[in-house]
């Protein structure tokens, strides 16, 4: 072959090279966006399948408009990547949906019409540093023009974006209100004189029940009707269910068994109900009457149990509270009252993703059975500074200062609220419970229970994995415990200073949906931080918090000096003391600049490992790895070559 020959088909075959893999990035750019292969640790890029089965079910169309100021967020490359990760998701959410979900995605420029659309939706929009509005949201409509949005998409809750927007979908294909059926002691309807105080025109419905009453249709349950308890309802909260016939408790189980959402508030020692006047006579109940609301047969056919006659004491989650008498009064912390912050709560669960503190008085501590089927997930806990105390402690009117004393950590950390779920089996093996069997065996007032048997054929073993919420304190539904009365123009306005209120509402919003919907969890991050230059970063931090720790010694000491070589030299002339002073002040300062000299130079020491290794992971990522692929391509083309001449000469 001629060596222009050579050279033409050389250059040929470069362009020809070229051209093929254009082609080719076209091609699956366009017919292959659905294809994917999920390599991250934590399947972000892989649907759970709550969510593929939430969008196989939707009846109608829904659209979806993604607001995304693409060109903007140029400036911000985290939003811009974050962005782009979200997109891909929706785009996901449309091919599997088999045309029911309809996409589309909108850059709303400032001053145009799609702007204008962004902030009629009610869009959030974020100022950027340079200059323009950002927006980054979600609207999504179905064919009864019910809207649904996300203001904006915030990377803090990345974990939580598939349960997000799964959650606005079924939202958008199940558009009915939740009904959520309230049963149990607590009068939360009328307050705590219950329905007797009422009559007498004196009802102060908890604060609580106006928060669910916004966003779900609220059924108040008779105790008496356990026919009420039906697959009515998308969830049953049960509040201080104390003294339960059998036929409800029986109706309960099968609620459960059936797939029934249930959230239970229940109750070693309700303190709320110990000072609530008795609703018959309006006196104050006996300080020895039974306030618990266990449901032990019900627990351990879930596979759980309440400690009965015991609280959860924790001196590093006490409340505190005045105590003494007038003009001797103390501040204490009380230990059977917790404020349970965001590090005791799970962060994996959306109902306790997003909260801040949760109020509480003597929560239970809930534990698994030997031999349970279902798995318990906590979602608040106790730290490790608490103890189990007797409820009896704290009965009447409880000496908070005796309660520090007898208190003795004992290092274990205790479940206060958990989500349980799995397969489970009724409480009831022998069947439905006669008509007049009461929960201890016995009728009120020797009279035979009303309630008919269940007509229906009774549930043994559940359908498909229970889902059950547990607290273990119903006291924190009691309006004292997470809000304030204020004044304001003569009115009084409750101010939230827990979110009390707010986990309700979670619980009751995640349970309503659908048992996809409730089985989602969090995905974790996209974006992972260097997990060796961070905890390098933490060492540095508490050397150099150590060392600063030091050189605030150092100036304390050196105060006392001054102060003791002042009052040795009162009797001197005022030029000693001045001179002992100044030599004083004189070494202090040598010594702060030392202890300076040496911070500094442990800073630097630090950071400078933490840049060699910076560099070196930089060098893994840019060079080393395009260097290797570089090596094994011309390694192939090396054995290629070499075969196809070994070829040539045995030909």
């Amino acid at each position: 072959m001629k060596p222009g020959s050579k050279a033409l088909l050389t250059g040929t075959g470069l362009i020809a090279a070229f051209a093929i893999f254009f082609a080719v990035n076209i091609i699956a750019n366009q017919g292959l966006r659905s294809a994917r292969v999920d390599l991250t640790e934590a399947r972000l890029y892989t649907l759970s399948d709550g969510t593929r089965n939430v969008l196989k079910a939707i009846p109608d169309p829904i659209t979806l408009r993604f607001f995304f100021s693409d060109k903007l967020a140029g400036a911000a490359p985290q939003v811009k990547q974050y962005g782009m990760r979200v997109r891909e998701l929706l785009e996901r959410y449309a091919a599997l949906s088999g045309g029911k979900v309809r996409l589309e995605v909108i850059d709303p420029e400032p001053f145009t019409e799609s702007e204008d659309r962004a902030v009629q939706a009610g869009l959030q929009a974020a100022s950027l540093p340079g200059g323009g509005q950002l927006y980054f949201g979600l609207v999504g409509s179905n064919t009864l023009d019910q809207q649904q949005t996300i203001p904006f998409f915030q990377a803090d809750k990345e974990q939580f974006l598939e349960y997000d927007l799964t959650k606005l979908v079924y939202g958008l294909s199940s558009p009915k209100k939740p009904t959520v059926g309230i049963l149990g002691s607590l009068p939360l309807e009328y307050g705590p004189g219950g329905m007797m105080a009422a009559m007498r025109g004196q009802a102060q419905p908890y604060l609580i029940l106006d928060q669910i009453r916004q966003f779900f249709e609220v059924k108040m349950l008779d105790a008496g009707k356990p026919e009420e308890i039906s697959d009515k309802l998308s969830v049953l909260v049960l509040a201080h269910p104390k003294d339960l016939s059998a036929q409800t408790r029986y109706a309960i189980d099968q609620y459960v068994l059936k797939g029934g959402h249930l959230i239970v508030f229940s109750d070693p020692y309700s303190e709320t109900m110990a000072a609530a006047p008795n609703p018959m006579t309006g006196q104050p109940m006996p300080p020895g009457m039974d306030q618990s609301s266990l449901l032990p047969e019900l627990f351990r056919a879930w596979g759980v149990e309440v400690v009965p006659d015991k609280f959860v004491a924790d001196l590093a989650l006490a409340q505190r509270v005045q105590t003494g008498r007038p003009g001797a009064v103390a501040v204490v912390d009380y230990v059977p009252w917790l404020n349970v912050p965001e590090g005791h709560m799970s962060h994996d669960d959306v109902v306790t993703a997003a909260l801040t503190n949760i109020n509480g008085a003597s929560f239970g501590a809930i534990r698994q059975i030997e031999g349970a089927t279902t798995t318990l997930a906590p979602l608040l806990t106790s730290s490790d500074q608490a103890m189990l105390m007797d409820t009896a402690d704290i009965k009447g009117e409880p000496d908070p200062q005796a309660l520090a004393g007898k208190f003795k950590p004992d290092g274990k950390t205790y479940v206060l609220a958990a989500r349980i779920s799995g397969p489970a089996k009724t409480a009831f093996p022998d069947g439905p419970p006669p008509a007049d069997a009461k929960q201890d065996g016995k009728a009120d007032d020797g009279k035979t229970d009303a309630a008919a048997v269940p007509a229906a054929p009774q549930v043994k073993d559940s359908a498909k994995p229970i889902n059950v919420l547990l607290v273990a304190d119903a006291d924190m539904l009691d309006d004292r415990f997470w809000a304030r009365a204020q004044q304001m123009f003569g009115q009084s306005v409750y101010v939230p200073i827990a979110a009390n209120a707010d986990f309700l509402v979670n619980a009751i919003d995640n349970m309503s949906g659908s048992g996809d919907l409730i089985s989602l969890r969090s995905r974790g991050r996209s974006q992972r931080p260097f997990e060796a230059i961070e905890a390098m970063r933490r060492q540095a931090d508490q050397q150099f918090l150590a060392r600063q720790t030091q050189l605030q010694k150092q100036m304390e000491d050196t105060q006392k000096k001054l102060a003791d070589l002042q009052s040795k030299t009162q009797e001197q002339s005022n030029a000693l003391l001045t001179a002992e002073q100044q030599a004083a002040i004189d070494s202090f300062r040598d010594q702060l600049l030392q202890t300076r000299r040496e911070l500094r130079n442990v800073q630097h020491e630090l950071n400078r490992g933490i840049e060699q290794l910076q560099l070196v992971i930089k060098f893994i990522n840019i060079g080393l790895m395009p260097l290797l692929a570089a090596l094994v391509a011309v390694g192939l083309g090396i054995f290629w070559r070499r075969r196809r001449m070994r070829r040539a000469l045995e030909g």
